[in-house]
């Protein structure tokens, strides 16, 4: 036993020496493995989008893009190519339906909690013992008591007596 504790501090006294390059590759494979890591990108502003729209106007012949003109663009903009051809897809979709030119984002209208719809008219046609409460009238026509009451609240719904 005593022989395995001597050899042990015998090799903790030996200078250990590291070699400069292996520690140099050691932080490249380091750099590397993060490499891969996919970021989300950015959206496009909508100056962006309108020169994105520009630029490829300008590189386009009676209405269709000259070849590579996507990825020369995107490479002028630092965006993917994708985003470019979103753009060009949204312009020509607008030009075949004869309406003006759109290339804003969807987003701020298709994003949020949807709106729920009471069709209040059918208020009316409810009869009075089955509208003399926000519970009643809600199963009646089939939402929620909340959204009743807040139709209340806000004045579009009001009390019967």
């Amino acid at each position: 036993m005593q022989q395995i504790r001597d050899a042990y501090f015998d090799a903790m006294e030996e200078d250990i020496i590291f070699n400069q390059d292996e520690m140099h590759d050691s932080n490249n494979e380091h750099r590397c493995a993060n490499a891969n890591v996919h970021t989300r990108a950015k959206d496009l502003t909508p100056n962006q989008r309108q020169q994105i729209y520009e630029a490829l106007l300008q590189r386009s012949v009676n209405g269709k893009l000259r070849k590579n003109s996507t990825n020369k663009v995107a490479e002028l903009f630092n965006v993917h190519r994708l985003a470019v051809w979103r753009v060009w897809k949204r312009a020509k979709q607008c030009q075949a339906n004869g309406v003006p030119v759109d290339i804003s984002s969807r987003k701020p209208k298709n994003c949020g909690r949807k709106k729920v719809e009471v069709d209040l008219s059918q208020v009316q046609t409810i009869p009075l013992r089955r509208r003399s409460n926000l519970r009643s009238l809600a199963k009646t026509l089939g939402s929620n008591k909340s959204t009743l009451h807040r139709l209340f609240k806000q004045g579009l719904l009001r009390r019967q007596f």
